[in-house]
């Protein structure tokens, strides 16, 4: 699973990457669930799948800060006390020592989410209708 959603993320940060030069859609769709009640309870572990899916994302988010803090916090403090211990001012903040790289954007991995859902909920016999609308540079088309 966790291999899948490293790739699914990849390849929506290449699209994301192809289309910066061009016009920008926003795709919205529209659900029409299974009739039937075996259907039904397919898009229920769906829509289970998700909602965990998207506790995930927050949770590696959050998860990723935090651990940036307290390497910000080790390092800083490693570094009070060096200075301390050679009789020299401490003139840098504990912000100087934050890791640079960036954490995974909630949104992103929850567009990952949304796909997978989207998958499901066809495969449960459920039918979606996208419609896309162009939102930002659209007469460059």
């Amino acid at each position: 699973m966790r291999t899948l959603f490293g790739r699914l993320a990849a390849m929506i940060g290449l699209a994301a990457l192809l289309t910066a030069c061009g016009p920008i859609y926003d795709t919205t769709y529209t659900y029409s669930p299974p009739t039937s009640a075996r259907g039904q309870a397919c898009v229920s572990a769906c829509e289970a799948d998700q909602s965990g899916g998207r506790y995930e994302c927050r949770q590696r988010t959050q998860d990723c800060e935090r651990q940036k803090d307290l390497i910000a916090d080790r390092e800083y403090n490693r570094y009070v006390r060096y200075r301390q211990q050679q009789g020299l001012p401490v003139d840098r903040n504990r912000s100087s020592f934050a890791p640079t790289y960036s954490c995974p954007w909630e949104s992103e991995c929850t567009d990952v989410v949304e796909a997978q859902y989207r998958a499901c909920f066809t495969g449960c016999g459920g039918r979606i209708q996208a419609t896309q609308t162009c939102v930002m540079g659209c007469n460059q088309q």
